[in-house]
């Protein structure tokens, strides 16, 4: 006869062994596989940034196309997936009102720019693609982009002056607002 004890330890020790068993049978067993689609995008970019937000001519001179603005210089960036051009275009709200004083305006007729010294234009050409008002814009740049350059910046100087020959101005501080904005093509 055996005693409860040796019993007891005959019991545990087959439970071990069959439980030892069930452990090995587990090593190296894998598990179905789980697939994760992974998916980012980065949207188009198109921006335009100007160095100073201000540019100033001091004396205005009448009859004369003298009247050259401090110079700006003009920084566009894009990031595309498509198109074929990047165009930067300049334009005024109210192309007859482009500066003011008080009740007396210098229309976008008589304000010109260029960039990288190419000669001047008025700002009296249409929209492009949305882009400006009909009389009041200028196209100052078209940037060609193909698949190797969808990604670029450039940075111009612009050059902006006041042709008041043959016209008389009002005494006093003209103001106005000058858009920039790019447009791809």
């Amino acid at each position: 006869m055996r005693s409860p004890f040796k019993n007891a330890l005959l019991g545990a020790t087959a439970l071990l062994l069959i439980g030892a068993g069930n452990a090995r049978a587990q090593v190296g067993t894998t598990s179905n596989t789980a697939t994760v689609n992974l998916t980012a995008t980065k949207a188009a970019t198109l921006s335009v940034s100007s160095a100073a937000s201000v540019a100033t001519l001091a004396s205005i001179t009448d009859n004369s196309n003298a009247n050259v603005f401090t110079p700006l210089s003009i920084t566009t960036d894009w990031n595309l997936s498509a198109g074929s051009s990047v165009r930067l275009i300049g334009w005024f709200g109210t192309p007859a009102q482009a500066l003011a004083n008080g009740s007396s305006f210098i229309p976008s007729s008589r304000v010109e720019g260029r960039v990288n010294a190419i000669p001047y234009s008025p700002f009296t050409g249409a929209a492009v693609a949305g882009v400006g008002v009909a009389g009041g814009s200028l196209q100052l740049f078209s940037q060609a982009v193909a698949a190797g350059s969808f990604f670029g910046t450039r940075t111009d100087q612009l050059d902006l002056r006041l042709d008041l020959t043959g016209v008389t101005t009002m005494a006093g501080d003209y103001t106005g607002t000058l858009n920039l904005q790019a447009v791809v093509q």
